[in-house]
C-alpha cells in the first residue's frame, strides 16, 4: 500500500502509474551513491526494478551483489546478510516501514543512513482524482519532474519512501602516508609506462602508500590491464564514462592516507615534484597545486602555440570570473590533506575538466590555505584535452559562475507567480478587506511561495540539500522587509485598497526580495553541502 496521509492506495496502482519513473529515480540514486565497480544488483520482490537495465547496464544476481534494491522491509536484515551489498536502496509503501528502516539503520553498525525521503509528493494531491480522465498522465508528468530534482530534494510527505543505506567505511588499521589518485580513460597503453616510476619513487622514500587508478569507463580494459600488471595498485572502475572530475572524486573519497596526491596518467609532471608540494603542506597549507605559469616553473617540452594561447586565456578567465589568485588552476598535479581534499571533492558538480576550479573555489569559501607551487612539466603526446573539451570547460565555467543566477531568476519568476496567484486568489475568495487582511493575505501567499521556492532551489538552482530553517530565516527576513515597504506604500498612497495599486506596490518589493534572497541563499543557506 502507498501512503497518502491517512488514505491508502493499492501498490498495483502505483506500479502502473509511477513504476517507470520510480525505476529512473532508483537508477539516479545508484549513479549518485554507487558509481564504482557496480556490475550486479539484487532485486527483491515488489521493488519495481522491471526495466532498471534500461537506465544502467547492471546484471541481476540473486546471491552476492553490489546493490540491493528491495521493498521487503520486514526481511531487510536477512536480505542484507545474504548478499552483503555495499549500497542498499529500500522502498517502503507503509508508514510503519519508515520506523523499521530507521531502527535498522540505527542498530546496524555495518551500514549508515545516507538518505531517507518521500517520493510522489508532487502527484500526491491528484491521488484522490486518479479516476478522472487525464489525471494518471498528469501524475506521471509530475512524478517525472520530481525525479529530476532528486537526490537533492528532501520532501516532508509523499506516496512512499525511499531509503539509501551504505556500508560504513572500513579503516585499514594502519596509517598510510600518501594516497596517489590517477584518473584514467583509455590509458591501457600509456599508464603501464608511468606507474613503475611512481612505485619506485615511493618505495625509495620508504613511504607507506596506496595507488588508486580510477578507470573512467574505459573501452580498452584499462582496469584489467593495470590489475594484471600491477597487483599492488588498487583499481576502481566507473561503470560508465562520467568525466575526469567524477573519476578523481571517487579516488579521493576512497583514499585512506594522511595526504592525497592527484596526478595525471600521462606523467607530464614528474612524480619527483611531489617533494615541493609536501614542503608547502609542511608549512601549514591545506592543499598545494602545481603550476606551469609561475616564473620559477620549469617547462621542458612546450605545448603548441595555439594550446598555450587557449590555456593562458582560459586561466585568465577563471581568475577573473571566480576571483581566484592562482596562475594555473588546471595543472593536474595537486596534493591535499585528506580531510580538506575529501570535503572539497564531496558533492562535486563539475564532473569533467572543470572540476579543478570548482574545488579551488570551494577551498577559498572554506578559508582553506592553498599554496601554488612551481613544478617541472613536459607536454605529452596523446592529450585528452581537445578543442571540444576546451569549449566544454568554458561552458562549465560560465555555468558555475552564472548558472545559479540564471536558475535563480527562473525560480524567482515561478515564486513570484505563485505569490501573486495565491494573494489574488484570496482576494477573490474572501474579498479585499482592510489593511490587516491584506497583510494576512501577503503572509499566506509568502508561505506557499516559500515552500515552492525551497523545493526548486534545492533540486534545481543549487542542487544541494539545505536546512529549511536557514532557508526560512532568510525568507522571513525578506518578508519582514517587504511587508514594511508594502504596508508603508499602501498607507501612504492606497488607503482605498485599490487592487491595481496593491499589485503595483507588491511588485515593487520583488526586486528587493530577489537581491536579499539570492545573496542569503547562495552564501549562507547553500554555501556548504550538508
Amino acid at each position: 500500500m502507498l501512503r497518502y496521509g491517512t488514505l491508502l492506495v493499492p501498490v498495483s496502482h502505483a506500479d502502473k502509474v509511477l513504476s517507470p519513473h520510480l525505476e529512473g529515480l532508483i537508477a539516479r540514486l545508484i549513479r549518485t551513491y554507487a558509481p564504482r565497480t557496480i556490475e550486479t544488483f539484487r532485486a527483491e520482490k515488489d521493488a519495481l526494478p522491471k526495466a532498471l537495465s534500461d537506465f544502467i547496464p547492471l546484471k541481476q544476481q540473486q546471491t552476492k551483489a553490489d546493490v540491493l534494491v528491495t521493498a521487503d522491509i520486514t526481511g531487510l536484515a536477512s536480505a542484507v546478510s545474504a548478499c552483503k551489498a555495499s549500497t542498499i536502496i529500500a522502498i517502503s509503501y507503509r508508514r510503519s516501514d519508515d520506523d523499521r528502516l530507521r531502527q535498522f539503520a540505527a542498530g546496524n553498525t555495518s551500514y549508515e543512513l545516507r538518505e531517507m525521503f518521500h517520493f510522489g509528493a508532487f502527484a500526491l494531491p491528484l491521488a484522490l482524482l486518479r479516476a478522472l480522465p487525464g489525471v494518471k498522465s498528469l501524475m506521471r508528468l509530475l512524478f517525472a519532474a520530481e525525479v529530476r530534482l532528486h537526490p537533492y530534494l528532501n520532501l516532508l510527505l509523499g506516496m512512499g519512501t525511499v531509503c539509501v543505506l551504505q556500508a560504513r567505511r572500513r579503516e585499514t588499521g594502519k596509517e598510510l602516508d600518501l594516497a596517489c589518485v590517477i584518473p584514467a580513460y583509455n590509458e591501457a597503453a600509456r599508464l603501464p609506462g608511468y606507474l613503475p616510476s611512481v612505485i619506485k619513487y615511493f618505495r625509495s622514500r620508504r613511504l607507506k602508500f596506496e595507488i588508486l587508478v580510477v578507470d573512467d569507463g574505459s573501452r580498452d580494459n584499462t582496469a584489467g590491464v593495470i590489475g594484471k600488471q600491477f597487483p599492488q595498485v588498487k583499481t576502481l572502475r566507473l561503470y560508465e564514462n562520467s568525466g575526469k572530475g567524477a573519476a578523481v572524486r571517487e579516488g579521493v573519497m576512497a583514499a585512506q592516507a594522511r595526504q592525497i596526491l592527484v596526478c595525471d596518467a600521462d606523467g607530464a609532471t614528474p612524480i619527483e615534484e611531489l617533494a615541493k608540494l609536501e614542503q608547502a603542506l609542511a608549512g601549514g597549507a591545506d592543499a598545494a597545486i602545481g603550476s606551469r605559469y609561475l616564473a620559477e616553473s620549469d617547462i621542458g617540452v612546450k605545448q603548441s602555440l595555439f594550446r598555450r594561447l587557449v590555456s593562458r586565456t582560459g586561466n585568465l578567465l577563471i581568475r577573473a570570473l571566480l576571483d581566484l589568485p592562482y596562475r594555473d588552476t588546471q595543472c593536474g598535479f595537486k596534493l591535499f590533506e585528506r580531510r580538506a581534499g575529501q570535503y572539497v571533492f564531496r558533492n562535486l558538480s563539475n564532473l569533467r575538466f572543470g572540476f579543478d576550479f570548482e574545488v579551488l573555489k570551494k577551498a577559498a569559501l572554506l578559508n582553506l590555505s592553498v599554496a601554488e607551487v612551481p613544478v617541472r612539466w613536459n607536454d605529452q603526446a596523446g592529450s585528452k584535452v581537445t578543442f571540444k573539451q576546451t569549449i566544454r570547460v568554458l561552458n562549465e565555467l560560465l555555468r558555475f559562475r552564472f548558472g545559479h543566477l540564471f536558475k535563480f531568476g527562473v525560480v524567482g519568476s515561478i515564486n513570484t507567480l505563485t505569490d501573486f496567484s495565491v494573494h489574488n486568489g484570496l482576494i477573490l475568495a474572501f474579498g479585499v478587506g482592510g489593511q490587516a487582511r491584506q497583510l494576512t493575505y501577503m503572509v499566506a501567499a509568502f508561505l506557499c511561495a516559500n515552500l515552492v521556492a525551497f523545493t526548486l532551489h534545492s533540486g534545481y538552482t543549487f542542487q544541494r540539500r539545505a536546512a529549511y530553517r536557514r532557508f526560512f530565516t532568510v525568507s522571513a527576513f525578506t518578508l519582514i522587509l517587504s511587508a514594511i515597504i508594502f504596508h508603508g506604500l499602501n498607507l501612504l498612497y492606497n488607503r482605498e485598497n485599490a487592487v491595481l495599486l496593491t499589485n503595483l506596490f507588491k511588485l515593487s518589493t520583488v526586486l528587493i526580495s530577489l537581491v536579499t534572497n539570492y545573496f542569503g541563499y547562495k552564501f549562507w543557506v547553500y554555501r556548504f553541502p550538508i
